[in-house]
């Protein structure tokens, strides 16, 4: 059995085994539920109850919901009854709301007993991010003329104040824009001054999607609170500035990058949401597969060497990195990070983030950690001839160095780090993998469905598919004898109607053999001698790779073309095409 074979069965068993022990406690945990449940002479509910409505939801505000685990979702009109969700039936506090509530209604209180996840499922129904920002603007805007009122009977100049623009109206506001983004997976948040407005946008699977907009008094107030939250000065508009803060989120703690930027028409704040406990570090899951995985789990166990990932900025590299990061992450290994900045913090992994303003940058900073005995290097970004040289050179001298360079191609980061002034010889000693990467969304599959794609499309594809080897299509676990199939997402409520939900790498992955790295040296970077050289290897595309996750039913043709080079489709995308003029296959 190879040492791959031990990993992945030992990884599969721990995998097994922890779905077993999750599945054990929550088993547990229904358990002493209905036991719980029948002491008290109540139903339990499991799931979401069928008959809830949104309306009747409303009846208690959404903060004295998530405050005392509290949830009113059907009024029977006929019983006379108000069905009530709780997560502690015993708990004064909420009892004597219920009190209330049901005097005022003229309604008795019907209780049931119900888990958090069925809680903060009915908790959804409050409603969209727009109803609740408008709620937040509407009680802003009625203390702000309160106040205008008091300073006009003063005799005082009509204006706001800077403690009461950041009061609570202000918080909340900020405080719903986080939730909806935590709600919506959103990994970025966008809040920029458009037209006398601010618009907020959230990416969700790498695509911005427009949510809120509010006036602009109230946008600079919340851009001042988050300034606050990210320990930024308040009054510095002139120049970018950057921070960090974290919030506790369903007893989750979610960091948060803060970029602020001076435009034209003010500030633009985008967030950075980082979330560890919705980050994969799994391979797999990832979406590396076939002879790409098996030359990534070859050379990450090198004792030496060069390993670099390229793409645009948001491809997923650092996330691939840290999961490369992750499976060498061993008591007997000392592993130090060069970050700019920090995203995820891992235990047992040494994290330092560069601070150019003091002169801490990639390559002092590789400096000093070359002093500290490491084993794996992970160096952020080579930007510069100097951090490109010290990695070069720790690579040589006993270390395993993990980077990344902003190129379009795997093979363009060989000329790049020439132009940077390494010399070939060294490039080709050093390094021992050049990755590109992408990421496109994934298919739903609540909501999957067969596709037929056009002509010309299905000719091309069948035409890279011809240059991939049999075997290779095998690793993928890809079956071709029943013609070529594509699909794509209907749309659902679980993705939003979108028919896409989370996403996927695909990848070009070139392993530096000998071949190689004699055309590195002899041809000095020269792009089309180095371009023919991987073809030669029967290194896949990162198109390839795509087309076979297309018809592995990952993704769909239309999100392959959107992030790749080289359209398979003139005039417009697979999903515009009429259906005259599309192929079954």
């Amino acid at each position: 059995m190879t040492e791959q074979t031990q990993v992945s069965t030992a990884e599969g068993s721990q995998g097994d085994a922890q779905k077993k022990e999750n599945a054990q406690k929550q088993g547990s945990a229904t358990d002493a539920l209905q036991q719980k449940a029948k002491s008290l002479g109540i139903i339990l509910l499991t799931s979401m109850p069928k008959n809830a409505v949104a309306e009747d939801v409303q009846l208690i505000s959404e903060e004295v919901s998530h405050r005392y685990g509290i949830v009113t979702f059907f009024r029977d009109k006929k019983a006379g009854t108000l069905h009530t969700a709780m997560t502690d039936p015993q708990d004064l506090h909420s009892l004597n709301i219920l009190r209330f509530l049901a005097q005022k209604e003229k309604l008795s209180i019907e209780v049931y007993l119900a888990s958090d996840d069925v809680i903060e499922d009915l908790q959804k129904m409050y409603g969209g991010a727009e109803k609740a920002v408008e709620s937040a603007v509407q009680s802003l805007e009625d203390e702000a003329e309160d106040f205008h009122a008091k300073k006009r009977k003063k005799g005082s100049p009509d204006l706001l104040s800077k403690e009461n623009i950041q009061d609570a109206p202000v918080a909340k506001l900020v405080q719903v824009i986080i939730r909806h983004a935590l709600d919506g997976g959103a990994s970025d948040i966008h809040i920029e001054p458009i037209d006398n407005t601010y618009r907020v946008r959230f990416r969700v699977d790498g695509v911005l999607h427009a949510s809120l907009t509010f006036p602009s008094e109230v946008g600079r107030a919340v851009t001042s609170r988050i300034k606050i939250l990210a320990t930024l000065k308040i009054d510095e508009k002139r120049k970018p500035q950057d921070g960090r803060f974290r919030v506790t989120e369903k007893g989750n703690a979610v960091d948060f990058r803060v970029s602020t930027l001076p435009v034209v028409e003010g500030e633009k704040i985008v967030m950075r949401v980082l979330e560890k406990d919705r980050q994969s570090f799994d391979l797999s899951k990832l979406g590396l597969m076939g002879s790409q995985y098996d030359a990534f789990m070859q050379h990450i166990r090198d004792p030496f060497g060069l390993i670099l990932m390229t793409g645009p900025t948001g491809s997923g590299k650092s996330t691939t990195l840290y999961a490369f990061l992750s499976i060498l992450n061993q008591e007997d290994g000392n592993i130090i990070t060069l970050e700019d900045p920090v995203e995820y913090f891992i235990p047992g992994i040494n994290q330092s983030q560069v601070k150019p303003e003091i002169g801490y940058n990639f390559a002092s900073g590789l400096r000093s950690i070359l002093r500290q005995d490491p084993d794996v290097i992970m160096v952020g970004e080579i930007r510069d001839g100097e951090t490109a040289e010290l990695a070069i050179h720790a690579a040589l001298t006993g270390h395993l160095v993990f980077s990344t360079v902003h190129t379009n191609s795997a093979v363009g980061a060989l000329p790049r780090l020439h132009d940077m002034g390494v010399e070939p010889f060294l490039i080709g000693s050093s390094v021992r993998i050049i990755a590109a990467q992408r990421l496109v969304r994934r298919i739903c599959e609540n909501c999957k469905q067969e596709q037929k794609i056009p002509h010309n499309m299905l000719a091309k594809v069948r035409e890279l598919i011809a240059n991939i080897p049999e075997n290779e299509i095998e690793k993928y676990g890809l079956d071709l004898s029943g013609g070529l199939k594509f699909y794509k997402g209907g749309g659902c409520d679980e993705c939003g109607g979108l028919g896409l939900k989370g996403r996927l790498a695909i990848y070009e992955v070139i392993p530096i053999d000998e071949k190689l790295e004699e055309v590195i040296v002899t041809e000095n970077g020269d792009v089309l001698s180095l371009e023919k050289a991987v073809r030669e290897n029967g290194v896949l595309t990162i198109k390839q790779d795509g087309i076979l996750k297309v018809l592995l039913g990952r993704t769909t043709m239309s999100e392959l073309e959107r992030v790749t080079e080289g359209s398979m489709l003139v005039g417009g995308d697979t999903d515009e095409v009429n259906d005259k003029d599309f192929e079954s296959v």
